[in-house]
Order: C-alpha cells, then structure tokens, then sequence
C-alpha cells in the first residue's frame, strides 16, 4: 500500500500546494510550512511546468520526511509523464479525471508497479460522486474533488460548494481530497464531512506569514472529533 494511503487512512492530512512560477519563493515558503508541521507538500502544476524535475529535486531538500504529492494533471502518455517523478520518489501523482478508462487502467498499472499513490483529479466532472466511485473500481487510490482557480474567481465558488459530496463519496470508503479556495480555519470542517486529505494553496502560500497560517489549519484539522 502507498505510504500517502496509508498515512490517510490514519489520519486526515494537510495538504500545501506550491502554485509557484517562482523556484525561490516556492522554496522560502516550503520551508516555513513544512517547519510548521504540513504533511504533505505539492508541487503545484504551474511550478512543474516551469522548473519540472528541478523543482521536485529542490523540494525534497527542504521536505525532509515529509509526503511530496506531483500535480501533474496528466491526460496521456501516462508512464512517460510519471516515470522521472516515482524514480525520484514522489508519494503521488495526479491524472486529470476526464481522460477514458483505459488511461485511467494504465496510470493505476504504473502506480502499482512503483508503490506510488495514484490521485484523479475531478475538476470539470459534472457528475464527480458517480464518476469518483468509478474510479475507485478500476483501482485508483484517491479522488480530488477540485473547485479550479478560474471558477472561483468568476463565478465565487469554492469547495464549501462540494461538502454533500464530499460527504457522499467518503461515506462509500473511497479516500477523498478537496481543494479550491479553502481557508485554514474551514479545514475541520471538511474533515467533519469525510476528507482525508485537505488541500490549500494561496490562504496559506499567499499570506502574510505561512508558518502562522499553517499552524491554523493544523490546529482546525486535527481538533475534529471521531475522524
């Protein structure tokens, strides 16, 4: 079993996302959530596309012990897109959900094969509690119900929106991430309604002191009774 799994199943986990363009600034703040106690770290996708494997090799340095997570969304060539993240001992990775079955089938294949966490990504699913049960049949290891940057900006929604959801889908023993706009004093609130894993990016990278920031939502996550 994948150590991110295991860890998930013990416990709900706080997830950091390093939507970065900037190598150093991802860095500065990676170290101050991680000496604050984040279980695991992202590379967030922007950060990959703009450093890739540099950027994972930079970040191990200052993770320590802790679960790194490659966002990668990837839609095709599955083995060829993960294969440099496991082989430098990535915890999970993530595939866009969208994609067929049988791409779904060779990611779970790959992740198997390396004892790396496969994570789908249901951002755009219009049905994400059928779609997420579906995927857990073919052998993913965790859904990500994901409000995207662009959605919460024009239309003012966030994750709050998917707590039914996340409800529904962790109700069935499927291990459930959520991410999109959530503040570090909301995290508790999404671990009350099933999620293992809780992501948040800019309330905690963006703000004016991410160790404090951190510290939060630790103390917000951990503090929910009878996970």
């Amino acid at each position: 079993m994948p150590r991110l799994v295991e860890e998930a199943k013990k416990k709900p986990l706080l997830q950091i996302a390093l939507d970065f363009v900037d190598l150093d600034e991802a860095l500065k703040v990676a170290s101050r959530v991680v000496e604050a106690g984040a279980d695991i770290v992202e590379l967030g996708t922007p950060l990959i596309k703009a450093y890739g494997i540099q950027a994972l090799d930079s970040i191990k340095r200052i993770a320590m012990d802790k679960l790194i997570v490659a966002d990668l969304k990837t839609v095709d060539a599955v083995k060829l897109e993960f294969s440099p993240y496991i082989k430098k001992g990535v915890n999970g990775v993530t595939i866009l959900s969208i994609v067929d079955d049988d791409v779904i089938e060779e990611a779970v294949k790959v992740c198997r094969e390396s004892g790396v966490a496969l994570i789908a990504d249901l951002i755009y699913i219009s049905n994400p509690v059928n779609k997420a049960l579906r995927l857990a049949d073919l052998g993913v290891d965790i859904v990500a119900l994901h409000v995207g940057v662009d959605v919460q900006r024009k239309r003012g929604v966030t994750a709050r929106e998917l707590l039914k959801e996340v409800s529904e889908i962790s109700a069935s023993g499927v291990i459930t991430m959520v991410a999109g706009g959530i503040k570090p004093h909301e995290v508790g609130l999404f671990v009350a309604n099933g999620a293992r894993i809780v992501v948040i990016g800019s309330a905690i990278t963006r703000s004016s002191d991410p160790y404090q920031s951190t510290l939060i939502a630790l103390n917000n996550l951990r503090n929910v009774k009878n996970f």
